[in-house]
């Protein structure tokens, strides 16, 4: 499978030690498969004040820019995270591939499972979906 030079941005809160784990384990997986990713977290802009207006200006627009660059978006629903929530709907906007992956919980919000193109619940099930025609696997459980 060749995915070089497949952009895709990886959607995922990092704010406690089971949402950073899970992230870079996205990281290296996807990285590990050939797409070239996108993760918030490794752009910070550490130049700026944490939290200041130009950190979040850079910050904000830096993100959403990577949105529209990409052509995947795989987003982490774990522990699910605002920041990641609007990135899924601007994705979904914009016409990108959704890629949700939701390892842990039982349920999953209407307008998430209905805007995905895959639902994954594993790391193999990430590793051997064709990325190539990309077929639609739903999510098949109770919505909220």
């Amino acid at each position: 499978m060749n995915l070089e030079g497949k952009k895709i941005y990886l959607a995922s809160g990092w704010f406690n030690e089971n949402q950073e784990r899970r992230l870079k384990k996205a990281e290296e997986v996807l990285r590990e498969m050939g797409f070239e990713v996108f993760s918030p977290r490794e752009h910070q802009f550490l130049e700026y004040s944490y939290n200041s207006q130009p950190w979040r200006d850079v910050v904000f627009e830096n993100d959403v820019d990577n949105v529209h660059k990409a052509d995947f978006i795989f987003a982490i629903y774990d522990e699910t995270d605002s920041g990641t929530m609007f990135e899924i709907g601007l994705a979904y906007a914009l016409g990108k591939p959704i890629f949700i992956f939701h390892e842990a919980e039982e349920y999953c919000n209407l307008m998430i499972s209905e805007s995905l193109n895959a639902y994954f619940k594993s790391w193999d099930q990430v590793k051997h979906y064709d990325w190539k025609t990309c077929p639609v696997i739903r999510y098949e459980g109770t919505v909220e």
